[in-house]
């Protein structure tokens, strides 16, 4: 007797049954055999589309016309005025001693120069953050710059006159360390803050204190803000009358000040700083050669007004020899900062209360730290990953996701990390640590994706990117992607647009419109999707493993937007993500001939038909060896893909017929 046909159709591709996508695809779909495929709203496997030039022409430096690759995108929004401007700001780095900042009006199509910061810049990674509406730039070599939508320019603000202290030979209250700022008024409005005095050590003393006229003319008065004699933050002494007035001496205790205003004005510029993020209404400035795990805050609504000693260390004895690779604010309302070893968050509003700053950091309890904040993303809650164990899980709570220095992707909540990557480990072992600080992620808001790009080995410059799909738990690898960085922007006409820029000084500096045509900038998109190993059912309905199934037929059902050839492969089911096939067919869509609407043909300038390729396109191919038998194996892998620069396909549906074998002795020994 025969054994039974067993049929099973794999119908997640259909966009109707959302119910069971998120069991089926991830089970079925293997991330390390597929490349260059995505699963779209529908959950259909579909091609990605390419990337296709902006420019026309690769942009040079403009000093010495050198080429170039586009080493940062910045996305620039002003809103002031009632009116929405939007820009790109990029930067062109030629690797020897150019290293320039430029502005585009039309997302890259043409551009013009801002800024050189020279050889000392070459293969530093730009950080940037927009405030107000103004956009900052910092990358641990020049001062930080800032763009206010028309100019750039260093950080820095124009000061008051700066204090001179000296000691009184008149008995006084004064006893300790004390350090003086000017702060000049104009109606009642305070200006920047002067440089702090040198502090001076009094015993029972008063202070004499002079200063410089301040050279604005509208200059009406002065506040004179101090110290305490064993504290570092500057409370309130008292106001002069006049601009004129040039002089005062101080003989007030430290317990009266205390119930004074504190100086938010204190004029101070940004330390040369190598990240910058914006949070609780200031800008928080991250690293320094000097201090690399210190993060500075700004005065409130003040991003370049940063006194010296508003800082806090992120370094305990577990992260001896750490540095900080950025931060992301206003994470449910916390701040978190990312070393090389660990995760730091800080919370409160920076209220003083006696002479205490109510920053609070606490250093969570993530295994590991991120390698830079550009490859961080907010993934919103109900995400679904596939854990350590192969279970399907879902987020409860919106979390960071980060590339990690062991090279590997992860998810933060607030105090714990979880690797979510595990499906793509074997392509992350490729992860080339030297280059970690080029690492990059943007989030495709259209297809639920977020995206990471980084540099395998033997590279210098990202060139791999792994996508993981949070609505359906599943993974992806896209290559040859050669990336410097990325961003997502909106524009007058769309909420969504993904631009890249090129890493290849040698093809040129060129922004590309991602995910965006049928080809890789006219080159062939090798696309293929593959299953895990597929074991059928047993009458019970569960995963056969025991039996060896006699393989029958497979139906595709796919659909098309262009006459492409699309080759369908299968493989016994131990067979590893690049095995050769066991056979193979190739399926061309039925092609119709286009008419007018007197039912004549249409013919081009040369006398060709023009053809349309149908819609859909289904095939049943017989599951056979090149010698003609059925494939006889306990499980089966099939393998659909094109290499070419034609038009998508989507695969919406396959069937799968077998015949389970009884008996073990039908198994390989």
């Amino acid at each position: 007797m025969s054994a039974p046909l067993t049929v099973q159709l794999f119908d997640a591709f259909l966009g109707q049954q959302e119910g069971i996508h998120s069991i089926v695809l991830p089970d079925i779909f293997s991330s390390g055999g597929s490349q260059n495929v995505f699963i779209d709203k529908f959950a259909r496997v579909v091609k990605i589309a390419g990337y296709t030039k902006q420019n026309v022409s690769a942009y040079t430096t403009d000093t010495g016309a050198s080429a170039a690759m586009v080493r940062a995108l910045i996305p620039y929004r002003k809103t002031a005025g009632g009116t929405i401007t939007r820009k790109l700001l990029f930067v062109l780095d030629d690797g020897v001693d150019e290293w320039e900042i430029w502005i585009s009006t039309d997302n890259g199509i043409t551009a013009s120069f801002l800024y050189d910061a020279g050889a000392g810049s070459v293969g530093k990674v730009p950080d940037a953050a927009q405030f107000g509406d103004s956009v900052y730039i910092c990358n641990g070599a020049v001062q930080p710059r800032v763009y206010n939508g028309t100019a750039i320019a260093a950080t820095g603000l124009t000061q008051s006159p700066t204090i001179t202290a000296t000691e009184s030979a008149t008995s006084g209250v004064l006893l300790g360390n004390y350090a003086y700022k000017l702060v000049s008024t104009i109606a009642g409005v305070r200006q920047n803050g002067s440089v702090a005095s040198t502090s001076v050590l009094l015993t029972n003393k008063q202070m004499t204190l002079a200063w410089a006229q301040d050279g604005n003319a509208s200059v009406d008065g002065y506040e004179i803000y101090r110290t305490t004699g064993t504290g570092t933050t500057f409370y309130y002494l008292t106001s002069i009358d006049g601009r004129a007035v040039v002089a005062y001496t101080d003989n007030i205790g430290d317990l009266t000040i205390l119930e004074n205003r504190t100086l938010d004005e204190h004029g101070d510029a940004p330390p040369i700083a190598y990240y910058c993020e914006p949070h609780k209404q200031r800008m928080w400035w991250f690293r320094t050669d000097a201090y690399p795990t210190r993060g500075y805050w700004s005065d409130p609504g003040a991003p370049e007004s940063v006194y010296t000693n508003n800082f806090l260390d992120f370094a305990d004895s577990e992260t001896v020899g750490d540095q900080i690779n950025g931060a992301l604010g206003n994470y449910e309302g916390l701040l978190v900062v990312g070393t090389e070893k660990a995760l730091w968050t800080v919370s409160g509003t920076g209220a003083i209360i006696g002479d205490i700053t109510d920053w609070t950091k606490s250093h969570s309890n993530a295994q590991t730290g991120w390698i830079t904040s550009r490859s961080v993303v907010r993934i919103p809650a109900g995400s679904k990953y596939t854990d350590q164990t192969g279970q399907h899980q879902t987020t409860t709570v919106s979390s960071l996701a980060y590339f990690t220095p062991l090279g590997d992707i992860r998810i933060f909540d607030g105090d714990n990390d979880l690797i979510v990557s595990h499906p793509l480990r074997d392509t992350l072992k490729n992860f080339a640590y030297a280059y970690r600080a080029k690492t990059w992620a943007m989030i495709d808001a259209d297809n639920n994706q977020a995206i990471w790009c980084f540099t395998s080995t033997g590279s210098s410059e990202p060139d791999t990117i792994v996508t993981w799909n949070y609505r359906f738990g599943v993974w992806y690898k896209w290559t040859v992607m050669p990336f410097g960085h990325g961003v997502a922007l909106d524009t007058t006409t769309d909420a969504n647009v993904l631009l890249t820029g090129e890493t290849l000084s040698s093809k040129g500096a060129f922004i590309y419109s991602f995910l965006d045509g049928s080809s890789f900038d006219g080159s062939n998109i090798d696309a293929r999707w593959m299953t895990k190993t597929l074991y059928g059912v047993d009458q019970n309905a569960k995963p056969a493993l025991s039996n060896t199934k006699r393989w029958r037929w497979l139906d595709v059902l796919f659909r098309v937007d262009a006459n492409l050839t699309i080759t369908v492969e299968w493989l016994s089911g131990a067979s590893p993500d690049t095995a050769t096939a066991v056979s193979s067919v190739t399926i061309t869509p039925d092609a119709s001939i286009l008419v007018s609407a007197d039912g004549s043909t249409i013919l081009t300038a040369d006398g060709s038909s023009l053809l349309a390729a149908l819609a859909s396109a289904q095939e049943k191919a017989l599951l056979q060896t090149t010698s003609g038998d059925y494939l006889h194996d306990t499980g089966l892998r099939i393998r659909v893909g094109t290499n070419d620069i034609s038009g998508s396909w989507a695969l919406e549906a396959m069937q799968l017929a077998y015949q389970l074998l009884p008996g073990l002795k039908r198994r390989d020994q």
